[in-house]
């Protein structure tokens, strides 16, 4: 694998700190008496002291995380719903073109919605803009759990806490105090499963570019899911013995597209001094993983 880093220069991140057990589903309380109002709109008023902190240049790319963003925003406007109207507010393209805007000296604006591991993929992209000459990335990553979204898991016999989350990372090539070093993005597609089924294999292919670094701790994507669980374990057994390891969904539950952001955030926040491999993947056989020098 071809070497190349980047740097953590600023960042900032929610989680889920209520829990509904009847749900199975975590909240940022600080959303509880908003949730009929659209999720661009609540986490930027929360967040807006924040958001405006990070300084763009114009030669700054963004890219914008939000999974499904549709259901999040459409029953908003129950009236037009009802008529057979989709309204525009609900549409990813204008809710990532609206948060440019709102950054300010924009240059580029991507969309990623590539399920439970779209953070890690938008780090492979950061790093592919940084070589182009982009002087910094934004990635801007926000969910939160609708009905729709338990329902689907639930029809599905997947059993995880749908949580919440909020995190943008600012990264550059040129930062004199970075936060942390990315050194390298790997990510694959495992072809040889259901889009539904996390392998051992998928999880092996992942991590083997870094079985030779030196690594103090392995983030896992740990879903809380038995099988996904089980079959990461068996991966990281097979590659690295008894290395230890922590996973942060039974903590804050799993925020999926921005899971491996807001988790990242977490452990930029609690570790220090160490060479971590991050893990994630995500629905559709994808597998991705990174090595964090913090």
């Amino acid at each position: 694998m071809k070497e190349y880093k980047m740097q953590v220069k600023k960042y900032f991140y929610k989680t889920a700190d209520f829990f509904n057990k009847d749900k199975k589903a975590r909240y940022i309380s600080e959303t509880l008496g908003n949730r009929n109002s659209y999720m661009n709109e609540v986490f930027y008023k929360l967040y807006k002291k924040e958001i405006e902190s990070l300084k763009t240049t114009g030669n700054t790319a963004l890219l914008y995380i939000a999974g499904a963003c549709e259901h999040h925003s459409a029953s908003r406007d129950c009236i037009q719903v009802l008529k057979g109207a989709m309204p525009v507010k609900s549409q990813l393209g204008y809710i990532a073109s609206k948060t440019a805007k709102r950054m300010g000296n924009i240059s580029y604006l991507s969309i990623n919605a590539n399920a439970c591991a779209s953070s890690l993929y938008a780090l492979k992209e950061a790093k592919e803009l940084l070589n182009q000459g982009f002087d910094d990335v934004l990635i801007y990553g926000e969910e939160w759990v609708e009905e729709v979204e338990l329902m689907l898991f639930k029809q599905l016999n997947i059993d995880l806490v749908c949580s919440d989350g909020f995190f943008i990372l600012q990264l550059t090539n040129n930062c004199n105090n970075p936060i942390a070093t990315i050194e390298n993005v790997n990510w694959i597609w495992n072809n040889d499963k259901s889009p539904f089924e996390v392998t051992k294999e998928g999880y092996i292919n992942s991590m083997l570019p870094f079985k030779d670094k030196q690594i103090d701790l392995i983030k896992m994507h740990g879903s809380g899911t038995a099988q996904n669980d089980k079959a990461e374990l068996e991966a990281i057994n097979e590659l690295f013995e008894n290395i230890a390891r922590i996973e942060y969904k039974s903590q804050i539950g799993h925020s999926q597209g921005v899971s491996t952001g807001v988790e990242l955030c977490k452990l930029l926040e609690e570790q220090k001094d160490k060479s971590v491999l991050v893990n994630a993947s995500g629905l559709g056989n994808f597998y991705g993983s990174c090595y964090v020098r913090l």
